[in-house]
């Protein structure tokens, strides 16, 4: 008989392509997901997955138990979602996923007045500079810097979310401070990975200093913050951030800099769950403060 455990880990190997991209992502080892995938196969009489420079896909028959996993995967987690959504009280866990710049520098510091507000709730910070499925339950309450589209994800819009340019005095000191755009370009920057250059300081980078030369990329907000302050060059960060690091330095002030707008985002059938709610409004009361 087929277990869910199993087809868990078929789907997450399909979507990762190895197994221990798909281990990070259920939390569990590579050997587990292997020996539960080969344990599957052996049950079935099939081969799932064919070997390829790319990474595992999969072959005929994992096309055909990828539709009814697929399936058997909604019910579950529309069971879970509904289970959760009914709970009245607050206790008991809550996925929070957040940039770690966020994580680090802005909800971290103030998780204590939730947990003093409430104690019994457990939350679960997940610093990820990447969208997370909300459907597949990989988070409960998202923050992003876009409202969502999908009917079935509620938003509630928090605050302005504004960027700067900034630097540290280590590197003035060596290179001087840019006097205005047309001097930009002789600087130093330090910029989001290749693969991030969709994010708001991507974009400006590459619109408005497409000779920009870009001496760090990293997908971590917090680690371009330290080497930014640290001297290494200038670099776009949010407003909110920067503030939180006296090392960073504002420059540029004519710069047209990007503007958006942070959201908390949840699934609407977590509407009714206490808990959930509770974060919701405790991130409605957190950046007030911030807005201007």
């Amino acid at each position: 008989m087929l277990q869910w455990d199993d087809l868990r880990y078929f789907l997450a190997v399909h979507r990762h392509g190895t197994h221990a991209a798909a281990g990070r992502s259920l939390r569990v080892a590579p050997t587990t997901i292997g020996r539960r995938l080969a344990a599957l196969e052996e049950a079935l009489g099939v081969k799932l997955f064919q070997r390829t420079p790319a990474g595992l896909v999969l072959g005929e028959s994992g096309q055909v138990l990828r539709a009814h996993a697929e399936r058997v995967e909604a019910e579950v987690l529309a069971s879970e979602r509904a289970l959760t959504g009914a709970d009245r009280r607050v206790s008991g866990p809550v996925r929070l996923t957040a940039g770690d710049g966020m994580a680090t520098h802005v909800l971290a510091p103030r998780l204590a007045e939730l947990q003093l507000a409430h104690p019994e709730l457990r939350v679960e910070l997940r610093a990820d500079n990447l969208a997370v499925d909300l459907s597949r339950r990989e988070a409960d309450v998202a923050l992003r810097l876009f409202r969502p589209r999908e009917q079935s994800l509620i938003a509630r819009r928090l605050a302005p979310f504004n960027f700067g340019v900034y630097g540290g005095e280590p590197y003035f000191a060596r290179r001087g401070r840019p006097s205005g755009m047309k001097d930009a370009a002789r600087h130093d920057w330090l910029g989001p990975e290749s693969a991030q250059d969709g994010t708001p300081p991507g974009q400006w980078l590459r619109r408005h200093i497409p000779a920009a030369r870009v001496v760090l990329r990293s997908s971590a907000t917090t680690v371009l913050m330290s080497a930014c302050a640290a001297g290494q060059g200038l670099a776009v960060f949010p407003e909110l951030l920067a503030a939180s690091d006296p090392r960073l330095v504002p420059v540029l002030p004519r710069a047209a800099l990007p503007t958006r707008e942070l959201w908390a985002v949840t699934h609407q059938d977590l509407r009714h769950s206490a808990r959930v709610s509770a974060v919701m409004d405790w991130l409605a009361r957190l950046f007030p403060v911030h807005a201007g």
